[in-house]
């Protein structure tokens, strides 16, 4: 799925930040929201789950350039991967349980491969089982949720809030490698992922119609 840049007629240029109806500036998934008829645009759309919103949003800010705006090439990249994002929300608890144990520790994109020390490796997995043990229908207790997060370093620690965790992973992700496209890479990976665990069908083609309605809107 990619966007073509030459059917886009209006100025593509993203901006980071968030950013308010009338400014003339617009990220991502501000795009998103445009094109989904939100009532109130927003960088959260209606049809997006939040920790993958929060993702597009962490990519499309670290892609900017000096003076805050993203490249059309860019900004291309980043409309592709909130695109993917559309008809996420609802998933069921369970799944995302379960996908925030794969961000921490999956064999290839995991946090737990730039984990500096053993302690923070054990605390990383010990956050991880207990993400699994929530998604398979057990509980955790908030004991056991306060000894796995004093046990952790930031990666972990951030991992153990649900909804922080997507973009705690992406940004650890992003420091250990802090090469661009480990970043989109990554962000890319997380969102197809939450999609195959949620047994979504692939997301059709975002249509360069719709993203030209949405830019008019924004630079209105």
């Amino acid at each position: 799925m990619s966007l073509d840049l030459d059917r886009i007629t209006h100025p593509l240029r993203l901006a980071s930040g968030s950013h308010q109806p009338g400014s003339g500036k617009g990220c991502a998934m501000n795009v998103i929201s445009y094109i989904n008829g939100d009532t109130k645009i927003t960088d959260y759309p209606e049809c997006s789950a939040r920790p993958l919103a929060r993702m597009v949003q962490a990519l499309n800010d670290r892609l900017a350039g000096a003076d805050g705006y993203l490249s059309p090439e860019n900004s291309v990249i980043v409309l592709d991967l909130g695109w993917l994002t559309v008809g996420t929300v609802g998933t069921p608890r369970e799944v995302v349980w379960r996908w925030l144990a794969d961000l921490l520790v999956d064999p290839t994109h995991g946090v737990v491969k730039h984990a500096r020390r053993p302690a923070a490796t054990a605390a990383i997995r010990r956050v991880a089982e207990l993400c699994v043990r929530q998604a398979d229908g057990g509980v955790v207790s908030a004991t056991e949720w306060r000894e796995a997060r004093a046990a952790a370093d930031a990666y972990a620690y951030a991992a153990a809030a649900a909804y922080a965790a997507a973009a705690a992973a992406a940004d650890a992700y992003a420091y250990a490698y802090g090469a661009r496209s480990a970043r989109i890479e990554f962000t890319r990976w997380a969102i197809a992922h939450w999609r195959e665990l949620a047994g979504l069908d692939n997301a059709d083609d975002i249509e360069a119609a719709a993203v030209n309605s949405a830019l008019e809107r924004i630079n209105a």
